[in-house]
């Protein structure tokens, strides 16, 4: 949230205040997390051991040189700039040692460095057949530790880096170009193409550090022909079953009788003839008579023969219509009988239909009954 107020930067209770393109702004105050990294670790371990180190390693004569020194620097700025104190250029000073990886103690106040050129240029990047490179182009001899700052790869559409995370020093260059794919992707993982990548350098040297320098540049997609080659190898294998579904689960349809190999038909026999009129066993469809309807094969044996024998289908009981029945694809039998199945192989013999009994005491027209 903008604000009117006098310049401010930092904690003031559970407000936060910081400078923006808008002006002054505050926000509430976020706990951050504690991911306890391995740098996290180190650093924190580094700086508390510079703290007990300013009051029980150095002498009087120590401290009061680095008081001398303190006040002729000035702090970075941020809201603005100032004269530092003795414990905070020794802090410093150490402090950056030991992010690359220097031990030792600077127990004096080491001579001030006056930087040259940064040598490190623009920074490339190549996608081929061995993956995403990242490159920077080193212009002159490098003659100081140059640490390699970096940031998570972000949206092509983002123009000005957040925070960036310490890498590593600038590898050797080989012909001009200075490889940092590995110490990047050992942080960040390869960026993939689309993506931005941000990279800052700083020279360094007994501590002191020189001016940031910033580079940046689009991960690229990869050469059409390499694409179409990446692409025919992913090609996955094709495992669909090339039939019908019977077939794939091993229920296909019997064979045809009397079908030549040669895929031609043949004539059909008086057997094969018999069997589809239904007149060599009970599973054949017999011929439709003029004036009759066909079975419905969807219902049961029952249902299909009355259908048949043209008897209603209406006003049956559940008990009815799930007594065992004929298929519904056989002769029809005279009215007043059904079939009953007597043998697995295929037997069928009429019984007849019972009649029903008459009630034992009828009730007179309007009155109902009473049960017991």
């Amino acid at each position: 949230m903008k604000v009117i107020s006098i310049p401010s930067s930092g904690k003031r209770g559970n407000i936060v205040a910081y400078n923006s393109r808008y002006g002054i702004c505050h926000r509430a105050l976020v706990v951050p997390a504690n991911p306890r990294t391995p740098a996290r670790q180190h650093m924190r371990g580094a700086f508390g051991s510079f703290a007990r180190a300013w009051s029980r390693v150095l002498t009087q004569a120590q401290r009061e040189a680095w008081d001398v020194a303190g006040p002729t620097v000035q702090s970075k700025r941020r809201l603005g700039s100032g004269p530092l104190t003795g414990q905070q250029l020794f802090q410093g000073l150490n402090s950056a040692r030991a992010c690359i990886g220097l031990k030792g103690l600077l127990l004096l106040p080491p001579a001030p460095v006056v930087f040259g050129p940064n040598p490190v240029a623009q920074l490339t990047i190549r996608n081929g057949e061995d993956g995403v490179r990242l490159l920077l182009n080193v212009a002159d001899p490098v003659t100081e530790d140059i640490m390699v700052f970096g940031q998570a790869p972000c949206s092509a559409g983002r123009m000005k880096r957040r925070n960036v995370a310490y890498l590593g020093l600038l590898p050797a260059p080989q012909n001009g170009l200075s490889d940092i794919t590995a110490i990047y992707v050992a942080r960040y993982g390869e960026p993939r193409p689309g993506e931005k990548v941000f990279i800052v350098t700083c020279q360094q040297k007994d501590g002191w550090e020189g001016f940031d320098k910033e580079t940046n540049e689009i991960v690229p997609d990869k050469p059409a022909d390499q694409q179409a080659s990446n692409a025919g190898a992913l090609t996955l294998q094709s495992i669909m079953h090339k039939g019908c579904t019977p077939d794939a689960q091993g229920i296909g349809s019997q064979p045809v009788p009397n079908l030549q190999t040669s895929g031609e038909p043949a004539s059909p026999s008086v057997e094969a003839a018999k069997t589809t009129l239904g007149e060599g066993n009970g599973d054949g469809q017999r011929p439709i008579a003029d004036g009759q309807s066909r079975p419905n094969a969807d219902l049961g044996g029952h249902e299909a023969v009355r259908m048949e024998t043209g008897e209603p289908t209406k006003g049956r009981s559940p008990q009815e219509r799930s007594l065992p029945g004929a298929a519904t694809r056989e002769p029809a039998l005279p009215a007043g009988q059904l079939r009953s199945k007597t043998s697995r192989s295929g037997g069928f013999w009429p019984f007849p239909v019972p009649e029903p009994e008459a009630c034992p005491n009828p009730l007179p027209p309007g009155r109902a009954g009473i049960s017991d």
